[in-house]
């Protein structure tokens, strides 16, 4: 009876993994598809055509929400990235032996933010399934909203500060992986070869030098909005690249930028295919 009891047992821990991977992988793939869309908004913002579109995640969340079929890909938006987050949660929680001292801490940091990140997306999502795809309110308006109230607070203009600095921190990460294709590592997709490989080498790299670029710029403007007391300097990412776009040369830019999102949603599919999810 025990022995059938602890069989039991297993079987159904065996089965809560799989599902756990699956999630995982749909995760990814919804990932692919919201980068996928940001980067089409921002190519039209690089091109000027006048095509509506907010290039950010919450934008291209709306942008799901008004295609056809959008409330099945909503609905697979959320399950894909409360599994995604789970998965990332067990991962702060356990952690990784290929890490250890203050490495191995922000590895469960890390791991714990992201997880945070897209549970607030899949909030995000539920939140327009529940109200028939609308966004209620501007991103943009809510963002000038509590950079003022902010600043405006004691100590508000350092804390400000201070988030740009992260932005600027995590942007400088996203270089060094994109440099030392860092993002091979830990997901067993590093023991691909050839073709799958310089793929993902090729993918990854451009990918992640577009997201340090972005997270950069976004960071840059925070730190002036908090050094000027000037709320609309802090612009989010859709902000960001419409000011880029009006610059000489911005505009090739936002096109090499475009790529890098397509690139990293390449990768994304990529994790979602091959990668060695426990």
């Amino acid at each position: 009876m025990v022995t059938a009891g602890l069989k039991s047992s297993d079987e159904t821990t065996q089965q809560a993994q799989k599902a756990g991977v699956i999630l995982a992988r749909v995760g990814f793939a919804m990932r692919a598809v919201l980068f996928a869309l940001i980067g089409i908004v921002t190519l039209y913002i690089g091109c000027g055509t006048g095509k509506s579109g907010t290039a950010s995640q919450r934008g291209a969340l709306q942008m799901l929400a008004d295609s056809p079929g959008g409330y099945v890909i909503l609905l697979l938006v959320v399950i894909g990235f409360i599994g995604y987050g789970l998965w990332l949660l067990s991962m702060a929680i356990r952690g990784t032996h290929k890490k250890s001292g203050c490495k191995a801490v922000l590895f469960r940091i890390e791991n714990l933010v992201k997880a945070i990140i897209h549970f607030a997306l899949a909030a995000v999502a539920a939140s327009m399934l529940a109200n028939s795809g609308s966004s209620s309110g501007s991103s943009g308006s809510m963002r000038k909203t509590w950079t003022g109230k902010l600043m405006q607070s004691t100590g508000g203009r350092f804390l400000l500060a201070l988030i740009g600095v992260i932005f600027i921190i995590i942007a400088i990460a996203q270089f060094v992986k994109a440099w030392k294709a860092k993002f091979m590592e830990g997901m067993g997709i590093e023991a691909l070869q050839g073709r799958k490989r310089k793929f993902i080498l090729i993918a990854g790299r451009v990918g992640y030098a577009a997201r340090g670029l972005i997270f950069a710029l976004v960071g840059a403007g925070i730190v002036i909005a908090a050094a000027t007391s000037d709320a609309s300097e802090a612009k989010g990412i859709d902000g960001t690249l419409r000011e880029v776009a009006s610059y000489p040369g911005g505009k090739a830019v936002l096109i090499f930028m475009a790529i890098g999102f397509w690139c990293f949603a390449a990768f994304q599919i990529a994790c979602a295919c091959w990668a060695k999810i426990e």
